[in-house]
């Protein structure tokens, strides 16, 4: 990614839109049709595109901790990230706030996508759950991404592996032990 590359080499703050198109061998007005400004052009057009056609997802009886994690995984492996250059866009993420606030932003997007699959699967009587399982779904797995990009170790497998794993223990800690239950019940 010529942006990426671009800011590396002559700071963030220097960077312009022209030396981007530059970097890249083509005009100014052909970068506009392609991202707003660069900081769109560093993080990319897009961070992670769901599916075209979930319809296994929504119809499926399965549990939905095991349809949300396989259908984040097909999506992350429709689009395999780079890992070297993950690890230069988190670099540059954690050290300017824009870039900081436009990630968030994109990922605010893929959980409001796997939201409105989620009340097209349950219902719009579940619409907060479905609002709370979208973002955490995408929180998790920002974090086995990024622990993926620091470890060479990991594959995409493991990125999966870790993000079901986070899913299932945030839903242990949620479960009320027998002692709450009976507190609860005034019993």
């Amino acid at each position: 990614m010529a942006a990426v590359e671009v800011s590396l080499r002559n700071g963030y703050d220097a960077v312009t839109t022209e030396a981007i198109a530059a970097e890249a061998g083509i005009s100014t007005r052909t970068f506009f049709n392609y991202y707003p400004n660069k900081q769109a052009a560093i993080l990319g057009e897009r961070i992670m595109l769901l599916p075209d056609d979930p319809i296994w997802f929504t119809a499926s009886h399965r549990p939905v901790i095991d349809d949300v994690v396989d259908l984040l995984d097909q999506a992350l492996r429709d689009d395999e990230p780079d890992r070297r250059m993950l690890n230069k866009i988190m670099a540059m993420i954690d050290s300017h706030p824009a870039l900081h606030d436009l990630f968030r932003t994109k990922m605010d997007d893929v959980a409001s996508a796997l939201t409105g699959l989620l009340v097209a699967r349950l219902g719009a009587d579940f619409a907060t759950e479905s609002r709370l399982l979208g973002d955490l779904a995408t929180l998790a797995l920002t974090d086995a991404v990024s622990r993926w990009a620091v470890d060479d170790n990991m594959t995409i497998d493991d990125i999966t592996a870790l993000l079901r794993r986070s899913l299932l223990g945030v839903g242990r800690l949620l479960q009320p032990a027998v002692g709450d239950m009976v507190a609860t019940d005034g019993r």
